[in-house]
């Protein structure tokens, strides 16, 4: 039997930055999918007739606006005030030839986002035939904000390009925002502080501990020294270094959104790539990963995700016409999920801030990221489930699916006793909402 690995959100490595830098900016980007699209062979007898995701929007430009209007200000001041480097003033040329195409469009999917949706479902399609010739029908609902509608927007496109014979139903409403953001107002079971904006204010738990280890991993002179003669003057337009680092890595980091070959990452040496990295994987570690801070309420919260998954894994089941039910959301949802579901690599709980970078990597869900589970069924009726995230499989402390002549297949797990393992976790996440 071939040998299987299953992903796990280990953490970067800085030998991985040094030998690619762009590596420091992977949750900006995209999966590279460089094996061909393939379904993987099922244990004899078996057959996919359904398949369920979520999906992370495609790519999309910083979240606020002031990020391109002050790079734009800093480079061309600097500029004017002949304290550009000559990679300063390689930055200020490339900086300047997309300013007017990133600007007014904070948020907005970028046209590499969309093919990255379209180049999924693509490869969804060709790895799932069968699924498709035994259904036609694709039931899609995404949240409301408009990268990832636009995201499903291409995705379905794509799928009714591939195949017109498809029925494609697909909603973005209000009803369903509970469900696809659990830490949203929309979830009666989230308090104000489960939203998400409160996972990411400054009054965040982690916030102390997260800028401390800013203040650990950065220096000055080494980050702006590359693109100024005189540092000091990222302070006219950034309120403080950290803050002026933090900018800088987004800017640069996001550019990788417009497509691999507007990517800026070149322009950052590897190892302070890597600590700007570190920083900002220990912040989102600590938004929605299984972090002690909030003693799991975080990833409990995605219970209402994981119970929509159920609902309809059961109804499939039962003889419905769906081939494929297609969520798309965003990367919170994915981390937390897999850290409900108790995931291999993602159950990680870590205490010390300079420890995260070794057990967990934001970068695993990059943009578009496809978490995908997988229904099989034999002419008995038993039914497998399987997991992966970009096409990796998942693993989970399930016992995997033995045939009667004893033979394991690792990766695939008898229905039942996914379920029973889908329901104690559930029962976890309910103790934790409840006492916490």
């Amino acid at each position: 039997m071939a040998l299987w690995l299953p992903v796990a959100a280990q953490g970067l490595r800085p030998e991985e930055v040094d030998a690619d830098v762009r590596r420091a900016a992977d949750w900006f980007a995209g999966h590279r999918y460089d094996a061909p699209a393939a379904s993987p062979a099922a244990p004899p007898g078996f057959k996919p007739f359904n398949i369920s995701t979520y999906a992370r929007h495609g790519a999309r430009l910083y979240s606020k606006e002031s990020l391109y209007d002050d790079i734009h200000a800093l480079v061309t001041g600097a500029d004017a005030a002949g304290l550009l480097t000559p990679l300063g003033k390689e930055l200020l040329e490339r900086s300047e030839a997309v300013y007017d195409r990133v600007r007014g469009r904070s948020y907005d999917l970028t046209e590499y986002g969309r093919t990255q949706h379209k180049l999924i479902a693509g490869r969804i399609w060709k790895a799932w035939r069968p699924v498709f010739r035994e259904r036609r029908r694709i039931v899609a609902r995404s949240t409301q904000t408009n990268r990832t509608i636009l995201s499903m927007a291409a995705a379905m496109d794509e799928y009714r390009r591939l195949d017109g014979r498809l029925s494609i139903d697909f909603d973005a409403s209000a009803a369903d925002m509970g469900v696809l953001n659990p830490t949203s107002k929309y979830n009666p079971r989230a308090q104000e502080r489960d939203w998400s904006r409160a996972f990411e204010a400054d009054t965040a738990r982690w916030n102390p501990a997260f800028r401390q280890l800013w203040e650990d991993n950065l220096d000055p002179e080494a980050v702006f020294g590359r693109f100024l003669t005189d540092p000091s003057f990222v302070l006219t337009v950034f309120g403080d270094y950290v803050n002026a680092a933090r900018m800088l890595y987004f800017y640069l980091s996001f550019s990788e959104t417009l497509g691999p070959d507007e990517s800026l990452m070149y322009l950052l040496d590897p190892e302070n790539a890597w600590k700007m990295w570190e920083c900002e994987n220990f912040r989102m570690y600590s938004c929605c990963g299984a972090t002690p801070l909030y003693h799991g309420r975080n990833w409990a919260l995605e219970e209402a995700l994981l119970r929509d998954f159920l609902k309809y894994w059961e109804e499939d089941m039962g003889g419905s016409d769906v081939a494929a039910r297609l969520r798309f959301g965003h990367d919170y949802k994915i981390s937390g999920l897999l850290a409900l579901l108790d995931a291999r690599g993602w159950n990680h709980c870590e205490a010390d801030p300079h420890s995260v970078c070794r057990i967990y990597d934001f970068g695993k869900i990059p943009m578009a990221s496809t978490l995908l589970f997988a229904l099989y069924r034999n002419r008995s009726g038993e039914v497998l489930v399987r997991a992966t995230l970009d096409e990796e499989p998942l693993d989970f402390p399930v016992a995997v699916y033995r045939d009667a002549r004893g033979r394991e297949y690792p990766g695939f797990f008898r229905w039942e006793d996914f379920k029973a393992h889908c329901d104690a976790r559930l029962a976890i996440a309910d103790r934790i909402l409840e006492t916490t």
